[in-house]
């Protein structure tokens, strides 16, 4: 953990103890953490991180600070302090994404500043491993949308309806200098060699999308979609139209968790070879014993090139077994094991051809 994250972290309570002209009251700080190791049989990389045939803590180790304080009785505001070492074995620290909320009413309120990109069941607190079974969520749907959080805004508006609870979210933003991970089958146009690493900005401009979610003491239905406009200048790609669409259900019954998510992405233009059109679909069912939660998920990334052109679409199949292990309040240790299958002689989620590529991972996850 480097020097800027204390930093950033000291900023923070200097701004909400010390030099402010008018008082906030009700500060709150909450954290977590994750430290987490993989490894595989293969060593050719995984797409999305640094998995490979020797141990590597890098991947999923994280640590978080949230700071969130009332102004006044309609008015908050909440940020998001997040530390990886993904790339080139440096820890980072960025400002994850922070926002102003205003209460319209009792039903409905307004956010504005940089907001979770609400895209999947576990989009708004992805970074947050103890909130949900796995150690990663499962990447044939998550990577499928490189963009986590949006500048713009958005409207919260809840009802109750009998006994469930209804959220309606309309949102709008930006999206610029996102870097993504270019396709590999693309990489001699760029001059570079297949299986090297190579990242290129695009902008995502004229987002709009609605996520829509029912949800009880045991179960949580969603559904979403967005358009957009991306722009790549790597690839000449300039204000190319962009849906994206999702749905998802998970439930906590008893002793039994599942969960399940599907999503389409289609995409016009030079954008396509950039992002391919794709489809993916995951399903998670397990069962609490005790402090015990062994699960089971079968997931499966689809090209959805109707044209039947060749393309840049990848295909992948994937199990994984894994267990979860209550520590005490607020930990968590897990383990896993997942073998991933390329699939229609492309490469899958990995940076070059390969066989049958069996991962293992454990973690651990706080949150204090």
């Amino acid at each position: 953990m480097n020097k800027r994250f204390y930093q950033a972290v000291a900023a923070a309570v200097l701004l909400a103890h010390g030099g402010c002209l008018f008082a906030i009251e009700n500060i709150e700080f909450n954290g977590f953490l994750t430290v987490g190791a993989t490894r595989s049989n293969s060593s050719v990389d995984s797409q999305n991180g640094n998995i490979k045939d020797s141990i590597n803590f890098d991947q999923d180790t994280r640590v978080g600070v949230q700071v969130s304080a009332d102004i006044n009785a309609r008015m908050s505001v909440t940020a998001q302090l997040l530390g990886t070492n993904r790339e080139d074995d440096n820890f980072d620290t960025t400002f994850d994404w922070g926002y102003i909320r205003y209460a319209l009413s009792e039903n409905v309120d307004i956010r504005g500043g940089k907001i979770k990109f609400p895209t999947f069941l576990v989009s708004d607190y992805i970074e947050v491993g103890y909130a949900y079974p796995w150690i990663r969520p499962p990447a044939e749907v998550y990577s499928s949308n490189p963009i986590t959080a949006i500048s713009g805004a958005d409207v919260l508006y809840r009802a109750r309806l009998g006994s469930t609870d209804l959220l309606v979210q309309p949102y709008f933003g930006t999206a610029n200098d996102q870097d993504a991970l270019v396709p590999q089958e693309v990489l001699p146009a760029l001059g570079l060699a297949p299986g090297s690493v190579e990242y290129e900005n695009f902008d995502a401009k004229d987002m709009a999308g609605i996520n829509i979610a029912l949800s009880n003491d045991f179960a949580t239905l969603r559904a979403g979609y967005l358009q957009t406009r991306v722009s790549a200048s790597a690839f000449g790609v300039k204000n190319e139209d962009v849906t994206f669409w999702s749905a998802g259900a998970s439930m906590d019954w008893h002793n039994i968790i599942a969960y399940t998510e599907y999503f389409q992405r289609d995409i016009d233009g030079l954008a396509n070879a950039f992002f391919p059109n794709q489809k993916g679909w995951y399903a998670t069912l397990g069962y609490r014993i005790d402090r015990f939660l062994p699960h089971l998920t079968f997931a499966q990334l689809l090209d959805d090139n109707s044209n039947n052109d060749p393309g840049t679409g990848l295909e992948q199949d994937s199990v994984t077994l894994g267990v979860r292990y209550e520590l005490g309040t607020g930990a968590a240790l897990k383990a896993e094991v997942q073998r991933a299958e390329p699939k229609s002689g492309t490469r899958g989620l990995f940076m070059e051809p390969t066989d049958d590529v069996t991962i293992y991972s454990v973690a651990v996850d706080v949150i204090f």
